[in-house]
Formats: structure tokens, sequence, C-alpha cells
């Protein structure tokens, strides 16, 4: 799931270096990367009003989101739909959520 991120959003190699360089590297747990990584990504995107990262950031976590792989699903609810919550971003997020992401969001809601 590392490499997936990275292939997708090559904007992130070097803090994806400098977060796990004190672990194992690309072999990093996927939700620790995905929660140090890819969630500063997406504040500072929304933050900033980027459109073209939003959109980009928004069509993974959907594609993650409609995986038939439980724990592909499970790694997207955890560190980001369910993460979102804690920033002041959340409402702008889910307002351009994809159906299936907004399933999750709403059954972490229970």
């Amino acid at each position: 799931m590392n490499n997936l991120l990275l292939s997708r959003f090559p904007e992130l190699q070097e803090q994806f270096k400098e977060e796990t360089s004190w672990n194992e590297g690309i072999q990093t747990g996927s939700y620790v990367v995905y929660e140090d990584v890819f969630m500063p990504y997406i504040v500072r995107s929304f933050v900033t009003k980027d459109d073209c990262s939003i959109r980009r950031i928004m069509d993974f976590v959907e594609e993650l989101a409609s995986s038939n792989d439980f724990d592909i699903r499970n790694l997207i609810a955890v560190t980001v739909i369910d993460n979102i919550r804690m920033y002041d971003i959340e409402k702008a997020f889910v307002s351009v959520m994809g159906a299936n992401s907004k399933i999750l969001y709403d059954e972490w809601d229970k």
C-alpha cells in the first residue's frame, strides 16, 4: 500500500523518506505512513484549497473505499476517514466524498 500511495502521489517521496527513516522505509506499516504522510498532505491540500490535489486525493480515497479487500477499506477508514474528524477541514472533505467513502464515514459515526 505504501508503493501505491507513492506512485499516485510522487510529491510525497521526500516526506515519506523523512517519516520512515527511523523505521523500515518502504516496509514501514501502511497505517503509520497513511497517518503520518498522507493525512498531513490531505490537510495541507484542503487548507490551501489546492483543487487539483483535492480531486486526486478524493479519487484515491474513493478507490480504496471501494475495494473488495477488507484490509484496504479498513486502512483508508482508520487512517483517513476516521481521522478527518480531528481537523477543521472535515466539512469540506465530507462534502466531496464519493459514495463508498461516505458509507465508511457514516459507519464510523455509529
